[in-house]
């Protein structure tokens, strides 16, 4: 019998049979992956007998038992508070503007604002921007132009209306023989936000203060908003300001309104026809101003 049974196994060895199979198939491959699993651990997947895999949750395994003398670590508990002194969510937001409000409000120079924006590490916007863009132009200008958030020419330049924009911006003082030199140009946020995304509502809670403090310290007659952001962020949403028409402006630091225009952005200008006719009409309103001819 048992020379039968070596006779076989050298059989099966010439064969090269080198595997022992059951009656019934095996995975191998899960096989395999189960037993490279964690001590205690269970496969995250089971195959069912119609051939699909189901999910199975993992069974970590039992935690170990404290050495003599040491105490285990507490169990974590769900909705526990944070630390005593740590601020989170809607506060902590509070406490930034806050902040920002503060800083704002102590630059008594147009110098002292622009060094305390500079460094300001609380708006993540100032950690990724290149430049931080500060106005530009004369005190008590007749007009004060703010436009969007920085583009990428003026974040790499750090000037105001540099580019593309301001080319067009150009065009469209040229013919009412206005110079820029001449204005107060700002963008409504010093900072661009990384690859030219939409600011979100924190971000502009925390860019206003220094904005309007800017408006106050420059003392413009006028503010001209082109765009929708400059428009959103100083202006009341429950009283919309009349198209083609000068409204008052109530703003922070300021004593008493400023006359305000909004109208398109100068990239418009390659919008479309209509774009452009609104634009003209509204720098015709603005030019008809300049000149004391409201």
């Amino acid at each position: 019998m048992m020379d039968a049974a070596l006779s076989l196994l050298r059989l099966y060895g010439e064969w090269g049979v080198d595997t022992v199979v059951g009656d019934s198939p095996v995975d191998q491959r899960l096989a395999l992956s189960a037993k490279m699993r964690f001590p205690g651990e269970e496969p995250a997947l089971r195959r069912m007998p119609d051939g699909h895999l189901a999910g199975v949750q993992s069974r970590a395994a039992p935690a170990a038992t404290p050495v003599s003398g040491q105490t285990a670590p507490p169990a974590k508990v769900a909705g526990r508070r944070p630390a005593s002194g740590a601020t989170s969510g809607p506060a902590l937001l509070a406490e930034t503007v806050a902040q920002a409000q503060s800083l704002a409000a102590a630059a008594m120079t147009p110098e002292a604002l622009r060094l305390a924006m500079d460094g300001f590490s609380a708006c993540a916007l100032r950690t990724t921007a290149m430049h931080t863009l500060f106005p530009t132009g004369p005190l008590q200008a007749p007009l004060m132009i703010i436009g969007e958030a920085p583009d990428a020419d003026e974040d790499r330049s750090g000037t105001v209306f540099s580019g593309l924009c301001g080319e067009l911006l150009a065009q469209m003082l040229a013919p009412l023989g206005l110079d820029r030199q001449t204005l107060l140009l700002a963008t409504a946020l010093p900072w661009r936000p990384p690859g030219g995304r939409a600011p979100t509502e924190a971000e502009l809670k925390l860019c206003r203060p220094f904005l309007e403090r800017a408006i106050a310290l420059f003392a413009p007659q006028r503010l001209l908003l082109c765009g929708r952001l400059p428009a959103r962020m100083l202006l009341d949403a429950s009283t919309p300001m009349p198209r083609r028409s000068w409204g008052p402006a109530s703003l922070s630091g300021v004593a008493s309104p400023l006359p305000t225009l909004v109208m398109r952005h100068p990239l418009q200008l390659r919008a479309s026809a209509t774009a452009r006719k609104e634009i003209w009409q509204d720098l015709m309103l603005v030019a008809q101003t300049l000149r004391g001819n409201p």
